[in-house]
């Protein structure tokens, strides 16, 4: 997996009111910026992608809004494709859409078990449903 570790530099969860009836969550994962990067090995530095990211989850009606901001590092599996993206980005404001994806899910692992933590405490919904044991009736 060429995503490397995940960086939160802010968390903002807010709760706007009660929960009443049906509640649509909407999560809204947004690449802000792409650079250059480097981590430091045991062999050396290696350079990278930096990808800062915002991750927001919207909820409806505007019980509560939650926002979490950071950086993770990637590295692709050719290391030629670093300037490629980095072009990219600078010309167009994209990524490859499997890097998109990779850093979404490595994301969302990181971040659901604290956004978890905080909803039960404030109170608010989860952002992701949890399993449910449905008993069957039997004829």
């Amino acid at each position: 997996m060429p995503v490397f570790g995940v960086n939160i530099t802010k968390v903002e969860i807010e709760k706007q009111g009660g929960v009443a009836g049906k509640v649509e969550i909407n999560l809204s994962p947004k690449v802000e910026e792409v650079r250059l990067g480097e981590i430091k090995t045991p062999s050396g530095k290696v350079n990278g992608i930096e990808v800062l990211f915002t991750y927001q989850i919207g909820y409806n009606p505007e019980i509560a809004r939650a926002s979490v901001s950071g950086a993770v590092f990637y590295l692709p599996p050719q290391k030629e494709k670093i300037d490629e993206i980095l072009d990219g980005w600078e010309k167009e404001k994209r990524i490859p859409s499997e890097m998109f994806a990779e850093i979404v899910n490595f994301i969302t692992n990181e971040i659901t078990p604290l956004i978890m933590v905080v909803s039960k405490e404030m109170r608010i919904p989860y952002p992701i449903p949890l399993p449910r044991v449905a008993l069957r009736q039997q004829s």
